[in-house]
């Protein structure tokens, strides 16, 4: 951020009053004693398993699964054209032991490109920046392999992937490469069962992971094409309520996207595309129609329907630990009770019983807590923070946004902490009370400063956009509202090229930064002969013009 901002609030005191709001202090405490290791969850191979299988299988956490299908999701689905689908990639970042490799979450590398990219020198740049903050993180993760998508290709390495995949495996040889394939998500098979005439229903994951078999052997040889395998796996907290809530996220983001180019104007857009009341109503019928006509019936083109009545598989889910002992089914029957109230939440949210869908979500926090899992309740407090400000349910979203920024600050998770304060100083700001606009907007520019530093440039962006579109309509102090544009315009120009794991909105896409970019260009351009502090326009007109534009 730059340092000219810094001090605009001091400046503005004739403008704006200052006045301290209290917000509860409502904490969580979470139960870890009944977190498991995962080598406990499995059954021991048998010696001739032992035998015939030297190398690691992997085990996935659904969150870093979820990553990778709303990521993909944004640049390959059936409300692109399919000549336009586009490749992602990223790192897995977790550890391994003696036996097994733990992919704990995953980061993208790149926005999309054409199929069959080769990694080249800025892709190395971002993975050096990775393992640098891991390094410093010192919480002993580190990247054990790569994902990419085949959208609508099928499951396989590709010679170029093959190549890619070298740079990975030839420095550990443990290193897998996840490919996704997002029309296969979902898809219904049959499964004969060993030793008997029956035959399961299994749901696909979307995706396989793949080692090289031989990393010597010369890349120009014809039997280089083939010179890989698949390995075993299994995506811990995986079941059939997970999938239908990735199903409902995917359904909001993606109509959350091109149509909402007034997500940053005077009123507040969720990244759920849920929208506050401030709104003018007409308008937000318009844009859900608009979002109807370019996207459609979303959630039948994506995933086939799951029962929720049945007791159903996914393939990869016993491919490596026999029967389940007792304390993993403990657990995984928890997760599923977890998922399932998170649906039922859902459901309640969208027929508007607001208290019902809270009611819901408050059991599923209980649940993840007994369980142990912060990250997971971190997700759900943000978003029924939202589902409630949307609702404008303002005194139950300010004790969950509360609660997230008081967990974000103890497990150190700054880009929750970021969306704490962003939505706290949002709270402020509907009160539509004077004296709280000086907290409210110092509140949402923290929150910028905490994007920055964890590099959520989309993030940092959104929240100069918002500072600065006050200043500009509600307080019409130009010279702010520029330089605010200004930083706005910086950090959108740097998510074009970088993107954070954890910013999930299908409008983070590059064509639209793009159109935001030129958007608040043109704002600029005509509020500049408005400034009165000719040292201040003449700043922020040199600093647009120098600027290196990523497009």
């Amino acid at each position: 951020m730059s340092k000219e901002l810094e001090n605009i609030n001091d400046k503005d005191k004739d403008e704006i009053d200052s006045k301290e709001k209290d917000i509860p202090n409502n904490s969580i405490e979470e139960n870890k004693n009944s977190q498991i290791d995962e080598k406990q969850a499995i059954e021991e191979p048998s010696e001739n398993k032992e035998e015939e299988k030297k190398e690691k299988a992997v085990i996935i956490e659904a969150q870093a699964y979820k990553t990778i299908i709303l990521y993909a999701s944004r640049y390959a689905n059936k409300s692109i054209p399919k000549e336009d689908w586009k490749e992602i990639y990223g790192v897995l970042i977790g550890h391994t032991d003696e036996n097994l490799v733990y992919v704990k979450r995953a980061e993208a590398l790149t926005f999309g490109h054409a199929t069959d990219v080769q990694l080249d020198e800025r892709h190395y740049v971002f993975i050096e920046e990775i393992e640098d903050k891991l390094y410093k993180e010192n919480n002993n993760q580190f990247i054990v392999g790569w994902f990419h998508s085949h959208p609508g290709l099928n499951l396989f390495f590709s010679y170029i992937d093959l190549i890619n995949h070298l740079g990975f495996q030839g420095k550990n040889s443990d290193a897998i490469g996840l490919v996704f394939d997002h029309e296969l998500l979902g898809k219904k098979k049959l499964e004969k069962v060993e030793g008997t005439d029956h035959k399961i229903t299994k749901y696909e994951t979307g995706f396989e992971i793949y080692r090289i078999n031989d990393i010597t052997m010369d890349v120009n040889s014809p039997e280089f094409d083939n010179n890989y395998h698949s390995v075993d796996y299994i995506v811990k907290g995986l079941n059939k309520f997970f999938f239908a809530n990735v199903l409902s996220e995917l359904s909001a983001l993606v109509s959350a996207g091109k149509p909402l180019q007034s997500a940053y104007g005077e009123d507040f857009t969720l990244e759920s595309n849920l929208s506050s009341n401030i709104e003018n109503k007409d308008k937000k019928d318009t844009e859900n129609i608009a979002n109807q006509k370019e996207f459609g019936d979303f959630k039948s083109d994506i995933l086939e329907e799951i029962p929720k009545d049945n007791d159903i598989s996914f393939n990869g889910e016993e491919l490596f630990y026999g029967e389940k002992k007792e304390e993993f089914n403990h657990i995984k029957i928890k997760e599923e009770n977890a998922e399932k109230l998170v649906y039922q939440g859902n459901e309640a949210f969208k027929q508007n019983d607001v208290f019902q869908g809270v009611e819901k979500y408050r059991n599923a926090i209980d649940a993840y807590q007994y369980i142990g899992n912060s990250q997971r309740i971190l997700d759900l407090l943000k978003s029924v923070s939202e589902y409630c400000i949307s609702s404008n349910h303002l005194i139950l979203a300010e004790e969950f946004t509360d609660k997230l920024l008081k967990l974000s600050e103890k497990e150190n998770q700054p880009f929750y902490e970021g969306e704490a304060k962003y939505l706290l100083g949002y709270l402020l700001l509907k009160q539509e009370q004077n004296e709280l606009i000086r907290e409210a907007l110092a509140k949402i520019q923290d929150a910028a400063v905490i994007f920055e530093k964890v590099e959520d440039y989309v993030g940092a962006a959104i929240c100069f956009h918002k500072i600065g579109k006050f200043y500009q309509s509600q307080l019409e102090n130009f010279e702010s509202s520029c330089l605010f544009y200004k930083e706005a315009i910086k950090n959108y120009n740097k998510a074009i090229i970088k993107s954070h794991p954890l910013r999930q909105a299908m409008w983070s896409k590059t064509e639209t930064l793009i159109q935001k970019i030129l958007d608040l260009k043109e704002t600029i351009e005509e509020l500049l002969p408005k400034l009165k502090d000719f040292k201040i326009k003449k700043m922020v007109k040199e600093n647009l013009e120098n600027l290196e534009y990523n497009f």
